[in-house]
This record gives structure tokens, C-alpha cells and sequence, in this order.
């Protein structure tokens, strides 16, 4: 059917077509305690066709466009149909002209990822983890796919690749006397060795019976402030939107290529560097869904934007040639060893229970679930409080671990450093 819808679209009078094909296969596995509840198996085919016709408008050429998804078994007819109800929208929905990726070519058979051995390394991975007497694995999920896409476009793109991806969700119980609480575990990942996957889980028993013990975070108007979390992946995706070209192109960022993201000498140097292809990360795409081949690219270096990154047609928009559409991204280490950085009072927040990074007012803060207050003497952990940031008031002062961690598309320093929080808490 593939090739036959490409064949029905060169017979309907369009100025330009894209034909996107992607074959899903999954394995699912749902797990109460140790036991197997349930196992699914899924095999999906998904043909998604894109028209785009150009019309004059007051002397401007402009571009409408529109998709539709199309099963397998779709009749010749019903397509043909289709395919006219899409040319009527794209004819009424017009954007200034843009136009498509051009004469790319890269092509690979499709691949088997022995979905059903992955799934059985995850589920070892898991049942090495060992209850304790306190903590314990109420269900887990698990997800293993495997992707196989297909795209060509009326401009000579024909390129085809294979990828896959995986994820789990852990729920955890710990108990202390008449205390309980439940955390959730929840990673992206693909190829990741087994003992780093049942590490992972191991830290999080630790985190829970710390948390069962945790006093009340205190109020503090100029606190030094570690963050330790996963959402260090977050709050570096504010330098990725900042620079991304949709949302540069509407507007939502300023930024300008050779604009400063800090200042001053008293801070490390960011750098923001977008990477085709990670080691287990479950991102590695070569090609964005126009057919535009990913690529290494800094985005930030040394606290200075040097490029956009993202999307082809926002960034033709903006007259950005060969912008990197590469999912992964790696930020270099700071000056300080961790050592270093927990040497002096600190409160080192592990877990938010939610995370929250505004690019566009710079904010970023959130609940504290989990972290460690330590006076120069003694260190407790502590749970509630929050804390509420604006990127403004702490590039110009922030060190960074030097010693790095992966977080699935991402490698990010283990610690940040930023000074003069205000902590809401307890008086």
C-alpha cells in the first residue's frame, strides 16, 4: 500500500506531497510485585500522508498544507476521496511558503530488536532488586519497542531507519511503624546495562527510607542550594528552548545568535551540545519526520548561543540553513568536584515531586519530595518546602559538578550549585 499511496498522490494535482510510514512493534508486561499480571504484544502500521498546494495571495506566495493517517487495508477509494477532502483544507489553511527537505537519501532494512530477550533482561534487571524489610516493590510496567520508519517526499527524500526505545514505571512502598509512603520510578532508556537499570531502583529504596525519616524542610531567605535530581535534564532544556526555531520563530524566545546566556567571570561557562546519536539513550533518530538528517551541533557555548536548533519549517522561516534536528544533548562539567561542592552548609534537593521550568519567564522551581540539610556538621533529610527560581538570578553565579550522569537523551552534571534561594518552609 505504501508505494500505491504514492502513486494516488502523484495523480491528484498537488503542488508537493510527504509520505511518512512507521511500523511499532511492542511488548508490554505488567507486574504485581514479582508476579506476572499481564503480557500484550502490539503490531501497528501507521501511513500518514501530508499534501501541500500554493496559491498567490496579494501578490505572496503561501503554502497550505494537511495530513491524514491511512490503515493498511484502506480502500483505493476511500484514499481517493480522502485525498480531495485534503486538498479542500490545505486550500483554506495557508502559511507563508516554505519549502520541503530536499534529495536525501539513506536507507536501511528493517531490523529485530528480539523484543521478547530485551523485555526478559528488563524484568531480570528488576527482580534483582530485593525487598527489604521496609521497602518493597509494589508493580511495575514495563515497555520495549522497536520502530521501523519510512519517509519520501515529492522533493527526493527516501530515507528509512530503524530505532528503539524502553521504559519502565516502578511503583515502591516504604514503611516506617504507622508511617507509609508510595514514590514513583518512572526512566527512559534503550540498551542500558542491567546492573545500572537495577542501581537505579536501589537508589530509589534508599530515597524512600530516607523519606520516611525526613523532618520538615525549614524556611531560609539565602540558601545554598545543590540540586542532585533527574530533572537536571530538565532545567537545561531551558537553554534548548530557548533556541529552538518554532518557538524562536513565534516569538516565545529573543534570543539572537551571539546574545550572552551569563555573564560575569564569577560562574562556570555553559555548554549545550545536541548529539545525533547517545549510547542508551531512546532518542537516537537520524532523521526528523521531514527527512532532515540529524547532526552534532553546539547550541550554547561557553554562556553564548551560537545556534538554533529543530524544526525544518520554522527554521526555514527564519533563513536558518541545515539547523540540527538531533534529539540527544550533552552539557559539559563544572569546575568543582562533588567533594568540593558538599564541603559547606547546603540544602541538596534529590527529588521535586513535580519539576517545573517556564522558558519563556525563566522560572523553574517546584515541591521538594526529598533533600538533604546539611549545617557544616550534621546532615538530615528533610521533605516539603519548595523553592521558586528565575534563571536570571542564578546563571551569573552557578557551578556545576565536574563528574556528569546520563538521563536517558541526555548527559547533565550530577550537581548544580545555585546561591541565595529563598526556601519556603517551616518557620
Amino acid at each position: 500500500m505504501f508505494n500505491q499511496l504514492i502513486e494516488l498522490v502523484k495523480q491528484a494535482n498537488v503542488d508537493d506531497w510527504k509520505l511518512v510510514e512507521t511500523i511499532t512493534k511492542s511488548h508490554q508486561a505488567y507486574f504485581v510485585k514479582q508476579e506476572l499480571d499481564q503480557h500484550r504484544i502490539s503490531d501497528v502500521v501507521e501511513r500518514n500522508l501530508t499534501i501541500y498546494l500554493d496559491k498567490e495571495v496579494e501578490g505572496k506566495k503561501m503554502r497550505g498544507s494537511a495530513s491524514h493517517s491511512f490503515f493498511p487495508d484502506t480502500p483505493v477509494e476511500e484514499i481517493k476521496e480522502e485525498i480531495e477532502k485534503m486538498k479542500y483544507n490545505a486550500s483554506i489553511a495557508l502559511n507563508p511558503y516554505y519549502e520541503l527537505v530536499k534529495d536525501e537519501k539513506h536507507n536501511e532494512d528493517k531490523k529485530d530488536y528480539q523484543l521478547i530477550e530485551v523485555l526478559k533482561t528488563v524484568v531480570s534487571a528488576i527482580q534483582n532488586v530485593k525487598n527489604t524489610e521496609t521497602e518493597k516493590i509494589n508493580s511495575y510496567e514495563i515497555f520495549v519497542n522497536e520502530y521501523f520508519i519510512h519517509i519520501v517526499n515529492s522533493q527526493g527524500v527516501d530515507v528509512s531507519f530503524n530505532s528503539m526505545d524502553e521504559e519502565i514505571e516502578v511503583i515502591i512502598n516504604s514503611i516506617d511503624g504507622d508511617k507509609e509512603i508510595e514514590l514513583y520510578h518512572r526512566v527512559s532508556f534503550a540498551n542500558q546495562p542491567l546492573q545500572e537499570i537495577t542501581q537505579g531502583i536501589l537508589d530509589v529504596f534508599k530515597y524512600a527510607k530516607d523519606r520516611t525519616k525526613a523532618v520538615g524542610t525549614k524556611k531560609a531567605l539565602n540558601q545554598r542550594v545543590l540540586l542532585t535530581s533527574l530533572d537536571n535534564a530538565q532545567f537545561f532544556r531551558y537553554f534548548l528552548m530557548k533556541t529552538r526555531t518554532s518557538v524562536v520563530y513565534s516569538r516565545g524566545s529573543q534570543v539572537k545568535i551571539g546574545d550572552k546566556a551569563q555573564s560575569g567571570d564569577n560562574c562556570d561557562r555553559i555548554s549545550v551540545e545536541l548529539k545525533a546519536e547517545l549510547p542508551y539513550s531512546s532518542k537516537n533518530l537520524p532523521y526528523s519526520n521531514d527527512g532532515a538528517k540529524a547532526k552534532d551541533s553546539f547550541i550554547v557555548k561557553d554562556g553564548e548561543y551560537v545556534a538554533y536548533w529543530g524544526d525544518h519549517i520554522p527554521a526555514y522561516y527564519l533563513g536558518v540553513k541545515d539547523a540540527s534536528c538531533a534529539n540527544n544533548y550533552v552539557v559539559s562539567g563544572g569546575s568543582k568536584t562533588l567533594e568540593q561542592l558538599h564541603q559547606d552548609p547546603y540544602l541538596e534537593i534529590i527529588q521535586f515531586s513535580s519539576f517545573i521550568m517556564n522558558p519563556l519567564t525563566g522560572t523553574f522551581g517546584g515541591e521538594i519530595r526529598l533533600a538533604y540539610y546539611f549545617d557544616g556538621n550534621n546532615k538530615i533529610a528533610v521533605t516539603g518546602g519548595s523553592i521558586t527560581c528565575n534563571f536570571a538570578d542564578v546563571l551569573n553565579d552557578i557551578r556545576m559538578s565536574k563528574e556528569t550522569r546520563q538521563i536517558d537523551n541526555c548527559i547533565v552534571p550530577v550537581t548544580i550549585e545555585i546561591q541565595n534561594v529563598a526556601v519556603a518552609g517551616e518557620e
